[in-house]
């Protein structure tokens, strides 16, 4: 299967970089590589994630501290929206 990314799941992953890069250059490198890595398991293991009650087709999935939600349909998983789990969502 093949990955797409929707507009907000890029400008999410863009935010989580930028603020942790304002800390530590090498652990925002790091998780950007590490979120990837996770993202990217999904092209073999689409339903890997939980899917939500409330959100038809949807699925979550946890990877350490981070929410990865995203859809599977017609040959492609869709990253809705990536997120630390402290955050308020």
């Amino acid at each position: 299967m093949q990955i797409r990314f929707s507009p907000e799941s890029v400008e999410d992953l863009k935010c989580l970089y930028e603020f942790i890069a304002e800390h530590d250059m090498d652990a925002a490198r790091a998780t950007a590589l590490n979120l990837k890595s996770a993202i990217n398991r999904f092209a073999d293991f689409p339903h890997i994630g939980h899917p939500l009650d409330d959100l038809v087709g949807v699925r979550e999935f946890v990877f350490g501290r981070y929410v990865i939600r995203y859809m599977v349909k017609e040959g492609f998983v869709y990253v809705l929206r990536v997120w630390h789990g402290r955050e308020d969502r």
